[in-house]
């Protein structure tokens, strides 16, 4: 990844920025059910295999600002939230995220079916992830 934000450096324009969004390396996925204004967070969604990744690419975007590639300009956390009709649809939704996708903790899938069973008519799944944006600029 520093071969690739490096060869990104020398086709910027001084004073081009770059923009990094990546999953937060903290904040994990939280599934809550929502019922009227009402949400009840269910389970954090875990993905021991992807923190490898975002370590590397936290790495590779401090080493091209300290050799002097990019300026470190802002770095913001956001969140985003969906919301899905029913089980079927989480699933679904789950699945288009690429390899490795995040999972339920044990016991926590089960724990979600069974509040979504006992949830009023209108209830609705909803998934909140954050994210990291960094704006790299080149120096002038």
């Amino acid at each position: 990844m520093v071969h690739a934000l490096q060869r990104a450096g020398q086709r910027l324009r001084p004073g081009g920025a770059l923009i990094s969004i990546r999953p937060h390396p903290t904040w994990r996925p939280l599934v809550s059910i929502l019922t009227g204004k009402r949400r009840s967070p269910v389970a954090r969604l875990i993905n021991p295999d992807f923190d490898r990744y975002l370590r590397a690419t936290e790495a590779a975007l401090q080493r091209v600002v300290d050799e002097g590639w990019f300026g470190n300009a802002r770095r913001r956390s956001r969140e985003y939230r969906i919301c899905l009709d029913n089980l079927s649809q989480l699933r679904s939704y789950l699945e288009l995220i690429n390899p490795p996708r995040p999972r339920f903790p044990p016991g926590t899938r089960a724990h979600l079916e069974a509040l979504w069973k006992s949830a009023p008519p209108g209830a609705r799944i909803e998934v909140t992830e954050s994210m990291m944006v960094n704006a790299l600029t080149k120096p002038r």
